[in-house]
């Protein structure tokens, strides 16, 4: 029996629309219409640039298949990361195939390679989703995890409907200020400033969101996953109320021209500012290198990052990187010593 989502104390509604669509809160932040964004795309056809896409690594697959002390977190490039604990693994919006795209002809190619492929994985337990952009959300991938490893699948509102119809029965679906319990982790749906849509006539008609992925043991780091945002106070908001995570996953690329991106993703300098609004520990950059999706180089915002970071002094909480590297994340040095589960918060 799937695990049923709990409200928080805070949880409202009022990010939905009267017409049954979604919306984000700051109203001033809306993105860019259609008719701004269709002569930008049909510009870019025509633009000349170089992209270098990051390194990839090859990856111990023995190693990934040893559960971890702590926490785990391997980069397979954009914004698909497997987070391992002692009691589980996670997959984020899972995206294997070589175009983020609704053709297998056209769109957005694959740069770097794949550093390992889904029947490498270890056994997955829960596959978070963010929203459902093609560079996020990718049939073939949810369809192969499912045969391999029949996990859970975790969406905002909306994004359950689309993957039943993809044949996903283990789905459930979450509103911001809600929280389900599964595989050992306690998995927070929270803001984002976005879209969605995957057509021409399905605009914010499924919700976008981020997650903060709380473990049970209190050894394990937690982490926050961005998914896709613009810079708005939803991370002010999260760490209020569910604390400074010891990780935060944020994307820092498809940043330029910033008329268009800003409203809905971050560039370098809003990362940063979004970790330190955060107070996380550690910052690891997802979202770039990997698929060339706005002006600016694909290597361009990794390069920015390095100098930003540098330049505020908070380069050794940057953790930039490679396609297929792994990162073990000690726990906090104010972490319990016992690695006995904590006692969940009764639900509301």
């Amino acid at each position: 029996m799937p695990p049923t989502p709990h409200a928080h104390p805070w949880y409202n509604r009022s990010h939905h629309a009267s017409d049954g669509t979604y919306r984000n809160p700051n109203r001033t932040a809306q993105p860019a219409s259609l008719l701004e964004v269709a002569p930008w795309i049909a510009r870019r056809a025509f633009q000349a640039k170089q992209n270098i896409p990051p390194p990839v690594r090859p990856i111990d697959r023995d190693a990934l298949h040893r559960p971890p002390a702590g926490l785990r977190i391997t980069w397979i490039g954009h914004a698909t990361l497997l987070v391992q604990g002692p009691d589980g693994a996670v997959l984020t919006d899972p995206m294997f195939s070589p175009r983020a795209s609704p053709f297998s002809w056209a769109g957005p190619e694959r740069l770097p390679a794949l550093p390992l492929a889904i029947d490498d994985l270890p056994p997955v337990d829960v596959v978070l989703h963010s929203h459902d952009h093609y560079d996020h959300l990718d049939v073939a991938s949810v369809r192969a995890l499912q045969a391999r490893f029949d996990p859970l699948f975790l969406t905002p509102l909306g994004l359950d409907a689309r993957l039943h119809d993809w044949g996903i029965d283990r789905v459930v679906a979450a509103d911001w200020g809600q929280y389900v319990d599964a595989a050992g982790w306690r998995f927070h749906c929270t803001p984002a400033q976005h879209f969605s849509g995957r057509g021409l006539f399905d605009r914010n008609t499924t919700l976008w969101a981020s997650w903060y992925i709380e473990p049970r043991a209190a050894t394990t780091p937690s982490l926050f996953f961005a998914g896709d945002t613009g810079l708005a106070d939803h991370f002010a908001g999260i760490r209020e109320r569910l604390g400074a995570p010891d990780v935060a996953c944020l994307p820092i690329g498809a940043n330029r021209p910033r008329r268009i991106m800003r409203p809905v993703h971050l560039n370098p300098a809003d990362a940063v500012e979004a970790l330190s609004t955060l107070g996380a520990r550690r910052l690891i950059p997802i979202h770039w290198g990997t698929f060339d999706l706005a002006d600016e180089p694909v290597q361009e915002p990794a390069a920015r990052l390095q100098t930003l970071a540098a330049e505020r002094n908070v380069a050794a909480q940057v953790h930039l990187l490679d396609i297929g590297e792994i990162v073990d994340v000690a726990p906090p040095a104010d972490a319990p010593s016992s690695s006995a589960p904590q006692q969940p918060a009764p639900s509301p």
